[in-house]
């Protein structure tokens, strides 16, 4: 028994189509509406490999509190060049880091929330 890996995370926006472009445009996500539930509020699900990993739900109000000690959330991901160069031609900012003695390169990234997004591109130094 034990935690495997990140299932998903949510975010609430009054930002729902400026959030799911950047997901889906500049991180390659899927826009998966048919798969999220009935719910009684509106939304959308957002799909990596089928998965429903990132869950929006669409506000009129900014509800954003304080996060407690959450600092960002991080996915796998690869061809750290490209994302560069796809982030950069979408006019997103972002920073770099890079740990070649593990053979790690990341990106850090604002979605349009101010969620930090982290990625984590491994074995390509």
């Amino acid at each position: 028994m034990g935690l495997n890996s990140l299932d998903h995370y949510n975010i609430e926006t009054t930002l729902p189509e400026e959030t799911i472009a950047f997901y889906c445009d500049a991180l390659g996500c899927t826009n998966s509406p048919e798969l999220r539930p009935d719910l009684p509020f509106p939304g959308t699900w957002l799909t990596l490999n089928g998965h429903a990993a990132i869950h929006v739900n669409f506000v009129d109000d900014d509800r954003a509190g304080v996060t407690g000690s959450i600092d960002h959330v991080a996915f796998d991901g690869s061809d750290f060049d490209g994302m560069c160069e796809k982030l950069t031609a979408l006019g997103i900012d972002f920073e770099t880091a890079q740990t070649p003695e593990i053979s790690l390169q990341q990106i850090y990234v604002l979605d349009p929330n101010q969620v930090k997004v982290e990625i984590n591109i491994r074995g390509e130094i």
